[in-house]
């Protein structure tokens, strides 16, 4: 994918634009690169421009540009000021999501919807913090070096691994019933992963006060998902009551795959087509 850096006043932010039509601003998640894609980049075949943002510590963005979500929706509205573009649909994924609030919250003329799939409204878990700190911090190169060889030797090993942290399942039986396309996406997705100094910027993000946000939001969340617990959406609907929950019928955090993906692909663009 053809990438640009831009200089802004806080650093260099790098961002794909592709497609002709309204833009959808696409924030990814924790661990995902600029190959990481999880359906979105099809977008462009529904009449859509996709605005790909990587977020600071991630691909070539630096973390000065917003080490806070508050700081770097600030450096997004640079972004779309560099571009001409008044306003913005947004997709924000996991780890995404307090950037995507804050972004709605506090520029509320420059969002148009926001759209969040399996992410945050809430903080890291104590517990899953200090974890991912020890994982994701200084020796975080070397981890995803060693889990990508071991991907290429023992995929199915590694995949189970990774993935009992994404679901309340049982993992083998979870992994036994994807299909092919499923574990391809999958294999795909932890094969571009690297959280560079990013990751550990996430796990310290606050959420913005999310009664502020007037855009029209639907939050998508399954029940078995691990990772990001469906206590995110309860939250989402607490606090933005003109917000619309949709449960995903999905085994995992994964709610791009499986019996219910379809219905996750036209629910996003039933919403991002409403007046």
């Amino acid at each position: 994918m053809t990438t640009t850096l831009l200089d802004t006043p806080k650093g260099i932010v790098e961002f794909s634009y592709k497609g002709i039509g309204p833009t959808v601003l696409l924030l990814k998640g924790g661990h995902s690169t600029r190959e990481t894609d999880l359906s979105h980049s099809s977008l462009v075949y529904e009449g859509y421009s996709l605005l790909s943002i990587s977020r600071p510590g991630y691909d070539y963005t630096e973390p000065s540009t917003g080490k806070t979500p508050e700081a770097f929706a600030e450096t997004i509205v640079d972004v779309l000021d560099h571009l001409n573009i008044k306003t913005v649909n947004v997709i924000a994924i996991s780890a995404g999501g307090p950037t995507a609030i804050a972004l709605a919250a506090n520029h509320p003329t420059r969002v148009d919807k926001l759209i969040l799939e399996a992410a945050l409204t809430s903080p890291w878990e104590k517990r899953k913090k200090q974890q991912a700190k020890l994982l994701f911090g200084p020796v975080e190169k070397a981890v995803w070096g060693g889990l990508h060889t071991m991907l290429k030797l023992f995929p199915d090993l590694v995949m189970k691994q990774l993935l009992s942290e994404m679901t309340t399942e049982n993992v083998e039986d979870y992994l036994n019933e994807l299909s092919p396309n499923d574990r391809r996406f999958i294999y795909d997705m932890l094969a571009t992963s690297q959280s560079g100094k990013g990751f550990v910027l996430d796990l310290d993000h606050t959420v913005t006060d999310m009664t502020k946000i007037q855009a029209p939001v639907l939050g998508m969340y399954s029940q078995k998902d691990k990772s990001v617990l469906y206590t995110n959406a309860l939250l989402l609907k607490s606090k933005i009551p003109h917000s619309e929950v949709f449960e995903v019928n999905a085994d995992s955090h994964l709610i791009w795959i499986g019996k219910d993906a379809k219905q996750v692909w036209n629910k996003r663009l039933e919403f991002l087509s409403q007046a």
